[in-house]
């Protein structure tokens, strides 16, 4: 469970514009930061439908501080974010003072229905939203509860209506590339002493071929990671690290990562928005070895990566794959986690221009994949119990998915396999079909 969080008094909308911009660059971070060194096998939890995602409440506090990581993640304006804040906080319940005041936890459905009965903007509705669904997965982490299928649609129809919305009060949700070839949105940042506390995005692995510079490829995390798989299927290897002194003996070399924002500045210290991450050869040598993997990950699964465990994710190239995705230190942080790279080369950059690919954009096209995996598991399932016209149905309707979907990337991959599947199909019908003649 996590550190109880202070409340923020609605008695004046003056303390949440000082919890946007007082102390660190993410300053809405008042819980503490445990580190672990401890490095273990990746882990992964299947999802089941065991219990519903209405036995996990949220609280004010909870909620509120997300909804400040929403605040940095999107660069809402001070004037858009401290009314949310003000409206939020209005659900404890007061005691004899103004310093007397019970936390308030409702599950998220309530909260939704709340926002959607108040007087909020439809954009600040929005961010309300994306941050219940992020702050849902957070107590379920926290609690170490599995997230079930059911509680991923319920956080993924949160976060893609937020994603898509026009927002025209200021608030915009930005995509950027990552150095592993994915896109990342980032949804909620909460950053402590210039390192992440907490920091939850969206990410996608397009079928576009780009799947970053192989080169630097092994990888480790400062914070401990999760990953929620949305669609699609992503491998993951993880590796061991051994130092040696000698270039003949050594596979790669360590490299120092920074990162540069919109201003140019370059460090050490994160950044949620940056426009390039250079690495840098420490000259510190060392040979990997592939300890575990692959380890495959589809949709609804769910996978951690321990703080500074070396590891790589391999996507096919012509496939989508979308996750939800956090680094929370207050599961393990580690200073040192660097990159693996060539032993022989000096620096490189990965620019984080997403070349006009919007988060929007990213958001409906795993929307509209989710929609063919359900279609084609269904189809598939209805074969196996030969269910011939509901394979047929389910089947059609995957294919017509990508009729009009000249804004999906290889969309002909996902038609060729559901026609596959009809074709299997069809002469089942056609053996039916003749069977039935036959005994008229």
């Amino acid at each position: 469970m996590e550190a109880p969080q202070p409340a923020i008094s609605s008695s004046n909308a003056e303390v949440c514009e000082q919890q946007l911009t007082a102390g660190d660059v993410d300053p809405c971070v008042a819980a503490s930061t445990e580190t672990s060194g401890e490095t273990v096998n990746i882990a992964e939890t299947g999802g089941d439908d065991k219990g519903a995602h209405n036995e996990c409440s949220i609280s004010t506090s909870a909620l509120s501080r997300v909804f400040c990581g929403v605040v940095v993640a999107t660069k809402t304006p001070k004037e858009v974010a401290a009314p949310i804040h003000e409206w939020i906080s209005s659900f404890e319940k007061k005691g004899t003072s103004d310093h007397d005041a019970t936390v308030t936890s409702l599950r998220p459905e309530k909260w939704c229905e709340a926002a959607a009965s108040s007087s909020l903007h439809e954009d600040s509705e929005q961010l309300v939203r994306v941050a219940i669904g992020v702050a849902f997965l957070r107590e379920k982490a926290r609690r170490s509860q599995d997230a079930t299928p059911a509680d991923l649609a319920m956080v993924w129809d949160l976060v893609r209506g937020a994603i898509t919305h026009p927002m025209t009060t200021g608030p915009c949700f930005s995509a950027s590339r990552s150095s592993q070839g994915f896109l990342a949105v980032p949804l909620c940042s909460l950053l402590k002493e210039g390192n992440i506390d907490e920091l939850y995005r969206f990410h996608v692995w397009l079928p576009d071929g780009q799947r970053g510079n192989l080169d630097f490829a092994v990888h480790s995390h400062q914070a401990f990671a999760q990953s929620w798989i949305l669609a699609g299927m992503g491998k993951d290897y993880q590796y061991t690290f051994e130092p040696v002194t000698s270039m003949e003996d050594a596979t790669h070399a360590v490299y120092a990562l920074s990162w540069t924002d919109n201003n140019k500045n370059t460090s050490a210290t994160y950044k949620t928005h940056q426009t390039s991450s250079p690495v840098v050869n420490t000259k510190k040598l060392g040979r990997t070895t592939c300890m575990a993997g692959p380890s495959v990950h589809t949709r609804d699964m769910s996978y951690y990566i321990p703080s500074a465990v070396y590891h790589s994710t391999e996507v096919a190239s012509d496939t989508l794959h979308a996750t939800l995705f956090v680094f929370d230190s207050h599961r393990g942080f580690v200073k040192d986690a660097p990159v693996l790279g060539p032993k022989d080369s000096e620096s490189s950059t990965q620019m984080r221009d997403p070349a006009g690919v919007t988060p929007a954009a990213l958001a409906k096209m795993v929307e509209k994949l989710r929609q063919w995996e359900v279609l084609m598991e269904q189809g598939r399932q209805d074969s196996k119990d030969a269910k011939w016209l509901g394979a047929l149905e389910a089947f059609s309707k995957a294919l017509n998915l990508f009729e009009s979907a000249a804004d999906f990337p290889n969309a002909k991959r996902c038609q060729k396999q559901a026609l596959d599947q009809l074709d299997a199909v069809w002469p089942k019908l056609e053996a039916i079909r003749e069977a039935l003649q036959s005994l008229s």
